[in-house]
């Protein structure tokens, strides 16, 4: 809720009150608030296009100017106007507390951070979640990295596409335009800005979304690796993001590409969905080491450290991120939070990862048919550790809690605290990243700090 908005709100209460003392207050005075209501309206709407949380006060306004009409309202008019009126206020007020536009966290580290998007064309793979069987497989990624610390611009949005805020609402059963208001919410990274020189060389971590996920879910680790030294690449799986925005179109997830769990050939179109991911990191990796050519804007300069490659995945992209480096030697550390490895074929799972390999477990997915092949890979692994953090759902290994304040309510998100959480997750993922890919070990985290984060054995 910013300044505006709360100035919005206090004229409102303020001309609710005035009128009623018409008799006994300067005219100037209305006409003066009423004004200043418009006035910030209209500086409001222009910077802020898509706060509706202040769509009750329009109704407020045309309420008073009715009663602004008439002369000599009689006091059973009176008691509805303000009755109408404060609930109308007070209305508002519960939207910007139920759907805030809350700042992204800031990163921790030292550094600025850049970014860029870009778009992968693999022609050497058929895109199999379309209608023309001539169609390839391309998709979006976005890349952040540190940068000069002088930067005049503005920040970028964290979103910024209504195709994605409007999918996501009607995921969550809720209407389009619920979550418009995020769109307009700064991230703590900028564009187009130059690569930072104090590094030879930076290791590199690729981020991969959920099923029905988005390539900045993540935005808030991508920009706390970057401030820390890392370049981040975060993939936008095309059919199974929720929507993904190209120059010349916008694609927007595919349902057919994961049935119902009681269909028959559930497990085959989620083996192929998890592949079609991994095809995606193996060809940004590609991507990395320049089969496309030089990266756009010459931002890296042969600064990309391809021997230090981790990876970073949620749910399907967790299991494609094992997929991957189950047989990639190029990847040398992976993160999986709630790693979705059950469609992955025993056959892989038995192989083993022989890399330093950390898995992340909400507490709901603590049970459930993904346990076997997790267990298993974890034992067949020399490397492998799992953690469960108790108190948490699937979605708090995203950005979800931007979301809304109801989003535990609602059981979308868990009860632990949001900033809470991310700081523990963000101790995890420095603290492991660090190490296996620099070589550091940070003496100042103690993971025994938090209660809800437990070890899990596996005989």
């Amino acid at each position: 809720m910013n300044i505006l908005s709360i100035i919005i709100i206090l004229l409102s209460f303020a001309l609710m009150i005035v009128i009623l003392n018409r008799n006994r207050v300067n005219p100037k005075a209305i006409t003066i608030t009423v004004f200043f209501i418009i006035a910030s309206f209209m500086i409001h709407d222009f910077i802020s296009p898509r706060s509706w949380q202040l769509s009750p006060i329009y109704f407020f306004l045309v309420l008073f100017f009715i009663f602004a009409y008439i002369k000599s309202p009689k006091v059973y008019m009176k008691v509805i106007y303000v009755t109408i009126s404060s609930l109308l206020i007070l209305v508002s007020l519960g939207l910007f507390y139920a759907f805030p536009m809350r700042g992204i966290p800031d990163p921790t580290g030292e550094y600025k951070i850049g970014s860029f998007y870009d778009i992968i064309e693999d022609e050497d793979r058929l895109e199999l979640y379309t209608e023309d069987p001539t169609d390839t497989r391309r998709f979006m990624i976005k890349v952040w990295y540190p940068t000069i610390n002088a930067i005049s611009s503005e920040p970028r949005k964290w979103i910024g596409s209504s195709a994605i805020t409007e999918s996501l609402a009607k995921d969550m059963g809720l209407p389009a335009f619920l979550l418009d208001h995020i769109n307009d919410i700064p991230s703590n990274h900028y564009g187009y800005v130059p690569l930072s020189q104090d590094q030879e060389s930076y290791p590199i971590v690729i981020i991969s979304h959920g099923w029905g996920g988005f390539m900045t879910l993540h935005t808030d680790l991508a920009e706390e690796l970057a401030s820390r030294g890392y370049v981040v690449v975060a993939i936008d799986h095309t059919y199974g993001s929720v929507a993904t925005t190209f120059i010349d179109e916008t694609v927007y997830q595919n349902k057919e590409a994961l049935p119902d769990r009681e269909d028959p050939g559930f497990l085959d179109a989620a083996n192929q969905l998890v592949y079609t991911y991994a095809g995606d990191i193996s060809r940004t990796i590609e991507y990395l080491e320049g089969k496309d050519g030089p990266m756009p804007y010459a931002l890296f300069d042969d600064r990309l450290d391809l021997d230090r490659i981790g990876l970073l995945g949620h749910s399907t992209g967790g299991g494609a991120d094992v997929a991957v480096a189950l047989n990639d030697t190029r990847i040398k550390a992976l993160l999986g939070l709630d790693a979705w490895v059950e469609p992955i074929l025993q056959t892989e799972i038995a192989k083993g990862l022989n890399i330093p390999s950390l898995f992340l477990r909400s507490e709901t997915w603590k049970t459930g048919p993904n346990n076997n092949n997790l267990s298993e890979l974890i034992l067949n692994s020399n490397q492998a550790i799992l953690y469960q953090i108790d108190g948490t759902t699937h979605s708090d290994f995203s950005m979800a809690y931007m979301f809304s304040t109801l989003t535990g309510m609602l059981g979308i998100t868990g009860s632990l605290d949001a900033d809470y959480l991310l700081h523990m997750q963000k101790d995890i993922m420095n603290s492991f990243f660090d190490e296996h890919l620099k070589g550091e070990i940070n003496q100042t985290v103690d993971l025994t700090d938090y209660d809800e984060l437990h070890q899990i054995e596996f005989n």
